[in-house]
């Protein structure tokens, strides 16, 4: 497939793929006829763009006919915290060769003895300290010695192992970048079977160990997207499959190849950004600018808190407490439950759910392929939640004794039988979930009461409602197909590209003139970037600036308006961090100093607009009725029906469950079933 760049509208058939950790979804749509296509296989770990493949040939198109394809990924983030990525070698400043095993002095538990500091990626026998450094004005103090570099990295070589990637982080190299380059020169000409990453790159900011741990995540995930890239430009090239084909970046934007190859660090949450757009689409199709984002899979659960139709973005986010990586991405809180989390009794005899996961391989027990633990998919198989002969719309059968057997096994260490166990189990496994929600607005001054719950994955929406109960959320909206929504989220995502640069000003000595020309020169490398991914039309900028009382060590961003920068508009930008400061904190700092720590541009090109959203094909009759167990109710004689026999306008009360290919909808006793003609479903609580 070539990589010339793209542009909408096309006539063809654009194609979003998402490779999670237990299934492969696709969705596309053909732009001529409006006719959408749909997909869901099994993921494959060790060959992940073998799944890709799979859902190519099960979509039911001709790959020929394809326009543009959209991946998004999770081999990323995987690789990461499975720790199956490349050997790192870290070029620093001589002196701070520690940086990255220090980290920073802050403790996830204050009191917890037994809590360890993150695993840096870069062993200490590869953090290398080459002679050269440069003041905090940028201003060379002392020149590099690239030959002493040179006899570094030949001695690392000369003993053996692994052949490492290089991340390269200097001391105020975002200021002036000459010395991180003139190593890359060096490393080209001398070992160029080496990749170097360079921190100026891929993370241009001020903070040297959020700086040091991004640039060691991209050369760590270097090697591994290189392959990557080109098994699925291979794959997609094998079935005949026309047009060009990006990766999903962090920030919900696209990558084309050579990107992705280069700065792998920006496609670390490649996965999750398509399951927020997904879920913010979804969210203002039905009404509801206001929303929270659940997408709960076979793996993990990713929350995401949608704000006036958008889903909410970060400058960083931590892979684990305490290992930072500052590229803009989706503002998300990810916890490990989902369909496959383990159930499991601790040291003190108490229940446990997750985060270990049975994942694709072996999956829960009753795949039947191996699978001895109890999982969440195994519980909810248990209290008839789950149709075992309709499972991925009958592709896939599950055993639900297998199940039963599992569960014994775990009750018996808990004294509770079958029934109980996957009660507690489910019971857990969504407070868990209203936790990660309570995270990202209880504890950020926000009443989730004020939001609607966008639940889809697929077991979202089978633990909406009771999670939803479990905070006093009265409304969950289930998008169509939402068990694909994540694949339907990278189809829906624009070219995004954010350029940012770390300052060191203040609101008494910066003058609005020099401000404006900074957004200038940010805007023009943004919109130049926009233009090498192939974008035609013109992109939309915004702009922000990262401010903090002088003292403090967190900023929060401010919007700024379009057009020059003058001093007027100046004065308002410092007087409405005043009144975020305020409503955050609940006290504002007149008098006190304004530091600006950094101006951001972001450059987005306009998204998709759809005339409809994926629609269900007809599922045949199922079962009418079966028992279902409802916690403080216990089973009850449910309806059950498939989700294309629903008419557009349709009321039910619960119980009530809905099934289809990729899902399972479970409407609680005391919740109401509400169908639109867009096929999203509305769930509200009495």
């Amino acid at each position: 497939m070539g990589q010339e760049g793209y542009d909408r509208p096309w006539m063809g058939i654009t194609v979003g793929i998402d490779t999670g950790g237990t299934f492969t979804d696709l969705v596309a749509v053909d732009e001529a006829t409006g006719r959408w296509h749909v997909a869901k296989v099994p993921s494959n770990p060790e060959n992940p763009v073998s799944a890709i493949d799979a859902s190519l040939h099960a979509a039911g198109f001709d790959p020929a006919d394809v326009s543009f394809v959209v991946v998004g990924t999770t081999i990323g983030i995987n690789a990461v915290l499975t720790r199956r990525g490349a050997r790192v070698m870290y070029l620093t400043t001589e002196g701070f060769e520690d940086v990255l095993h220090i980290q920073r002095i802050n403790r996830k538990h204050h009191y917890d003895f037994h809590w360890r500091k993150p695993t840096p990626l870069a062993h200490r026998p590869d953090c290398i300290g080459v002679r050269e450094r440069l003041d905090e004005e940028g201003r060379v103090l002392e020149p590099i010695d690239l030959e002493a570099l040179a006899r570094s990295i030949e001695d690392v070589l000369e003993n053996g192992g692994e052949q490492p990637a290089v991340a390269v982080c200097f001391l105020f190299s975002y200021l002036n970048p000459e010395h991180e380059l003139a190593a890359r020169a060096l490393l080209t000409e001398r070992f160029p079977q080496l990749t170097v990453s360079l921190s100026h790159e891929v993370a241009p900011i001020w903070r040297e160990y959020e700086r040091g741990t991004t640039v060691t995540v991209d050369a760590y995930l270097k090697p591994l997207f290189e392959q990557y890239v080109d098994g699925v430009s291979d794959a997609l090239e094998g079935n005949g499959t026309g047009g060009q084909w990006a990766l999903l970046k962090s920030n919900g934007g696209h990558a084309l190849a050579d990107e992705a190859r280069g700065r792998p660090a920006h496609l670390l949450l490649s996965g999750i950004a398509g399951g927020a757009i997904g879920g913010a689409y979804a969210a203002r199709t039905a009404g509801t600018p206001q929303a929270i984002a659940l997408d709960m899979g076979g793996t993990s659960c990713d929350v995401c808190l949608v704000v006036n139709g958008e889903a909410l973005y970060s400058s960083d986010f931590e892979i684990e407490f305490g290992f930072p990586v500052s590229v803009p991405s989706v503002s998300t809180q990810t916890i490990g439950a989902g369909g496959g989390s383990i159930g499991w009794v601790d040291p003190g005899g108490f229940l446990q759910v997750g985060p270990q996961s049975a994942g694709a391989v072996p999956g829960p027990a009753c795949y039947a392929q191996g699978g001895e633990s109890a999982t969440i998919t195994d519980a909810d198989v248990v209290l008839g939640r789950l149709d075992p002969s309709f499972f991925l719309g009958g592709q896939m059968s599950l055993d639900p004794e297998r199940s039963r057997a599992v569960l014994d096994d775990l009750g018996r260490l808990l004294g509770l039988d079958r029934i109980e166990t996957a009660s507690a189990m489910v019971r857990i496994c969504n407070e868990n979930m209203a936790n990660a929600i309570r995270i990202v607005t209880v504890e950020q001054g926000i009443d989730p009461r004020d939001f609607a719950l966008v639940a889809f994955g697929g077991a979202g929406a089978t633990h909406a409602c009771e999670i939803a109960d479990a905070i006093n959320m009265r409304r969950v909206v289930v998008p169509p197909r939402p068990g694909l929504c994540s694949a339907f989220g990278a189809l829906a995502a624009s070219v995004r590209v954010d350029a940012v640069r770390s300052v060191y000003l203040t609101d008494r000595t910066t003058p609005a003139t020099a401000l404006d020309t900074l957004f200038h020169e940010l805007e023009a490398q943004a919109l130049f970037d926009v233009a090498a991914q192939g974008l035609a039309q013109q992109p939309s900028v915004r702009r922000f600036i990262a401010m903090r009382y002088q003292g403090q060590n967190y900023e929060q961003e401010v919007a700024v308006p379009t057009g020059t920068v003058d001093e007027a508009a100046l004065a308002e930008l410092y007087s409405g961090y005043g009144r975020l400061y305020e409503e955050f904190y609940g006290y504002r700092l007149d008098g006190i100093p304004i530091e600006l720590v950094r101006l951001s541009v972001v450059a987005m090109g306009e998204p998709p607009a759809f005339a409809s959203l994926p629609t269900e094909e007809a599922e045949g009759e199922g079962p009418e009725r079966r028992d279902v167990f409802f916690p403080g109710s216990g089973f009850v004689a449910t309806d059950i029906v498939r989700c294309d026999r629903l008419a557009p306008a349709e009321t039910r009360l619960g119980p009530v469950i809905v099934e289809s290919m990729d899902s399972t909808v479970v409407v609680p006793p005391g919740w109401t079933l509400s169908a639109s003609p867009t096929g999203i479903l509305d769930l509200t609580r009495a």
